[in-house]
Formats: C-alpha cells, structure tokens, sequence
C-alpha cells in the first residue's frame, strides 16, 4: 500500500506525517483523546475525507479510538501489529515483545544507512538505544527513562527534592549550583553518558556505523561528536514515522 498519512500512537502524544513524493514532508503532534483536533488537523492539510492510512502504536487503547475515528471518516487504517509487519531479521530474545516504535526505527535507520550499519537513539518518554546491523538484523539495546521520567522519579520517591520541567533533554551541565540545576544537570549527564558509552560500545566491532537521533525529548543530543570511527549522526524527527511509511509500502 501507498499511504497518504502515517502515524506513531505514542504514551504521551501522536504524530502524524504527511506522504508526498515517497517521503514524509510535514510532520504534527496531536494529542492523543481530541478527534477534534485530528478532523482540524485534516483540514489545515486540505485533505480529503477518504484517505489510505498506515499507523502503529504502544497504546492499544488509543488505537482502538483512532481505528473508530478513521472509519467513521470514510477512510481505511493499516496497523503495523508486530514485528512480522517490519521486514527486519531478529536476533534477540522475544521479538513479538519488542515496541513497534523501536521497530519501524530500526527499519527506517537500516534503509537510510545501508549498507552500512545504524545505531538509533530515541529519547521519548523512554530512551532506547538500539543496533541495527549491515544486514537488516535487528540486535536489540536498551530502554532507560527519559527525561520527564527521571525527573518525576525523583519527585515521587523522595521527601524533599522538587518536580522539576524536564520534557526534553536539559540544558544545565554539571555542576549545578542550586538544587533544580543539579536534578537537570544530573538528567542531563545520565542520558548523555549513557549515549556515549553504549555507541561507542556498539560501534567496537563495526568502524563506520550510522547514528539516528530522534524522539520528541532528545534535545541538543544530535550534536555530540562521537568519534572518528563513526559514519555520521544525523537527527530526523521523522523517523519513526518513516519507518512506519517503507514498512507500510511493503504490504500488499
């Protein structure tokens, strides 16, 4: 299929991507319980009511009441159920548990590094951190808080340290000279750290991966220079929603 529209049923938000030409060429975040904003949203693209949509998600409910929304429309909705959808080989453990996010990632970041391989860096809700090798295997990572999360954590479970706005990736390096700095600057050195080493770890048998930055929270991560043995890093917001369109043209 040829979608018109692709979307990512994320936690927090949704995005949606715009297809021309065989690319995703305008990207929106929409929340997630307003169909009233996704019918404006249509609108302000002067788009027709009957349209081919591809979509995945890590929020079932939410699928449920955009699938309801897209019919009611008079459209058609294709969801990338699981990793059988992506066409990416797997060497991990369970691939059927992995989140389709991380998989329609993968996949875009193996097309647009092959034939090298690709490292992706998503910085969302959660940070994932996963390799893709030169021939489309899918090896796995990790997941650790993002941003908000970190944040709120050390809120909820201590006596006296404050909630502080973290919804990307902070600014303040260490150190901190006051207590909300020192929880940024903290944040900061934690998901940059951890980058930094897991790239570097993963590039140990390979000297010319890609890495992909994306997700909403990620900030100013795309900037780091991570070596010399490195293809390149490149930032693409779009990505996940990228990964989701090539997948989609893939089905029949």
């Amino acid at each position: 299929m040829t979608p018109d529209v692709v979307v990512d049923i994320g936690n927090t938000r949704m995005k949606w991507g715009r297809c021309t030409g065989g690319r995703v060429t305008e990207m929106v975040s929409l929340p997630l319980d307003e169909p009233e904003s996704w019918t404006e949203q249509l609108a302000l693209w002067d788009l027709p009511i009957s349209l081919s949509w591809a979509a995945a998600s890590v929020n079932p409910a939410v699928s449920d009441q955009f699938q309801a929304w897209v019919t009611g429309a008079d459209s058609e909705v294709v969801f990338l159920r699981d990793y059988r959808d992506v066409p990416l080989s797997y060497d991990v453990d369970h691939p059927e548990r992995v989140g389709i996010d991380r998989l329609t990632n993968a996949f875009a970041a193996h097309c647009f590094a092959h034939p090298h391989p690709a490292i992706v860096i998503s910085v969302g809700t959660a940070v994932t951190i996963d390799l893709i090798d030169e021939r489309g295997v899918f090896h796995g990572g990790v997941i650790f808080p993002g941003p908000r999360l970190m944040a709120y954590s050390l809120h909820a479970h201590t006596a006296k340290l404050p909630l502080v706005d973290a919804d990307t990736l902070p600014t303040v390096v260490a150190p901190g000279k006051n207590t909300t700095d020192a929880i940024l600057a903290g944040i900061r050195a934690a998901i940059v750290g951890a980058t930094i080493l897991l790239v570097n770890h993963y590039a140990e048998d390979d000297a010319t991966p890609w890495v992909f930055v994306t997700g909403g929270a990620a900030g100013d991560l795309e900037q780091f220079d991570f070596g010399a043995r490195f293809k390149g890093t490149q930032a693409l917001p779009t990505l996940t929603l990228e990964g989701i369109r090539i997948a989609a043209e893939t089905l029949p």
